[in-house]
């Protein structure tokens, strides 16, 4: 009896000192994040302060605006740019441009057939006409230059409808022209195309974006 008693008792110290191992082991508070495994945010978790000010910071953004045919142009743009506190320069370029259109009859085998055509324009009230002396266009018949493809294509319609062979072609030289490039913080707009035409109303440019170089 004295045996099973002293059994029983050392059954329950161990059963007791087995529950407390067991808890110290296993008894533990979770990981607040386990790893490789992205965390959630809750919204309330988010600063209080002001939202705007989180997002990302604006860019810049530059461009290249052009081609101004007349210097004081370019000028007077660039300085309406430079006032609104933007960087800006100015670029000289040399091209190769449409200066006019030659409506024109080709060429004749001599100067005196160029001749005899040309008595016979005069009959349709042509009055701007002559016969070119040299280079590649030699003796054939100039009918007029005009500043505006569709005025020079009208003009060789008619006188096609008269019963001439009239053409019309480009007349090039070079020139200079001027490009403004300049820089504008992202998400503003520069107006810069309505500043070119209150300057000059004929003016026609394009804004193509490029790298800053700043």
């Amino acid at each position: 009896m004295r045996i099973l008693i002293i059994a029983l008792l050392a059954l329950n110290i161990l059963y007791f000192v087995g529950v407390y191992l067991f808890g110290v082991v296993f008894n533990q508070p979770p990981r607040i994040k386990e790893p490789d495994v992205p965390t959630i945010t809750l919204l309330s978790m988010k600063s209080s302060g002001n939202l705007a000010t989180q997002g990302p910071q604006a860019g810049t953004v530059c461009y290249s605006v052009g081609p101004y045919s007349v210097e004081k142009t370019a000028r007077l743009v660039a300085n309406k740019i430079a006032d609104e506190g933007y960087a800006v320069n100015i670029r000289r370029q040399q091209t190769d441009r449409i200066n006019k259109y030659l409506v024109f009859l080709p060429q004749l085998a001599s100067r005196a057939l160029a001749g005899d055509v040309v008595a016979d324009i005069k009959k349709h009230q042509i009055r701007d006409y002559s016969v070119i002396e040299t280079g590649p266009y030699k003796n054939a018949i100039a009918l007029g230059t005009f500043d505006d493809l569709d005025k020079a294509r009208r003009h060789a319609e008619y006188v096609r409808y008269l019963g001439y062979d009239a053409r019309y072609t480009e007349q090039r030289q070079r020139a200079l022209v001027y490009w403004i490039r300049y820089d504008e913080p992202s998400g503003q707009s520069v107006p810069v195309v309505e500043w070119s035409q209150s300057v000059d109303q004929k003016t026609v440019i394009q804004k193509i974006p490029e790298a800053c170089e700043f």
